[in-house]
C-alpha cells in the first residue's frame, strides 16, 4: 500500500479550468469535446476539455464532466454533470449544490461542493480521491458520509506527521461544513 493512500484506487483526474463557453454550447457541442481514454480492460471513460471539473475512474469506466448549470447563480447552484456510468452508458444529472448532505453524498456531490466552496487547487482534488479511497467505494455514484471519511484522512496525515495536508484539508472540512450548515441555516429562516 502506497503511503499516498490512492495507488491502487484507479482513480484518474484531469485539471479544472474555468472555461464559460460551455453554456453557450448546445448537447452537440459535448460530444465534439470529448477526449476518450482507453484504460484497464478496454473500458472507456469520457473526459471533456471544457468542464469545470473532468474524472475518470478508468477501473470501472465511470467518468464525470462537471459544469454550472444554464441560470447558475450563488442563490440558484445548480451543476450539471455529464459522463458514463460503468455499465458504459452517458448519463446527464442536474445536482443543485445547496441540497447536497455531506453525510450521505456521492463522489460527484463531493465534487460539486469543492467547486462551491472554491476548492478547486490540484491539492483539493487529491484530498477529494484520497477520501474517496478511504471510503471504499465502488462507483462515483455510491453514497456515504464523506465527512466522516475526511475525518479519517486527516488522522492518517496526523499519524504520518504529515502537518500541511492535515492543516489544509481542515481547512477543506471547515470550508465545507461551513458552505452546510449556511445552507441549511438560510433555509430553516426561509432566505
Amino acid at each position: 500500500m502506497a503511503v499516498s493512500g490512492i495507488a491502487n484506487s484507479g482513480i484518474g483526474t484531469v485539471g479544472m479550468t474555468n472555461n464559460a463557453k460551455h453554456a453557450q454550447q448546445g448537447d452537440s457541442e459535448f460530444s465534439k469535446q470529448i477526449m476518450k481514454c482507453v484504460a484497464v480492460g478496454g473500458k472507456k471513460t469520457l473526459l471533456c476539455s471544457d468542464a469545470l471539473y473532468a474524472s475518470a475512474n478508468p477501473r470501472t469506466g465511470e467518468s464525470v464532466n462537471i459544469y454550472r448549470a444554464e441560470g447558475y447563480s450563488k442563490s440558484n447552484p445548480i451543476y450539471t454533470i455529464k459522463g458514463i456510468d460503468s455499465q458504459g452508458k452517458e448519463f446527464e444529472q442536474q445536482i443543485n449544490a445547496s441540497m447536497i448532505d455531506a453525510n450521505c453524498c456521492s463522489y460527484n456531490e463531493l465534487l460539486v461542493l469543492n467547486l462551491e466552496t472554491g476548492h478547486t487547487s490540484d491539492r483539493d482534488r487529491l484530498y477529494a480521491a484520497m477520501t474517496r479511497d478511504k471510503a471504499g467505494t465502488n462507483s462515483i455514484f455510491d453514497k456515504t458520509d464523506y465527512l466522516s471519511y475526511v475525518q479519517a484522512v486527516m488522522k492518517d496525515q496526523k499519524t504520518l506527521g504529515n502537518w500541511n495536508s492535515y492543516w489544509a484539508m481542515d481547512t477543506w472540512r471547515n470550508d465545507l461544513l461551513n458552505y452546510l450548515f449556511g445552507n441549511r441555516q438560510s433555509s430553516l429562516l426561509g432566505m
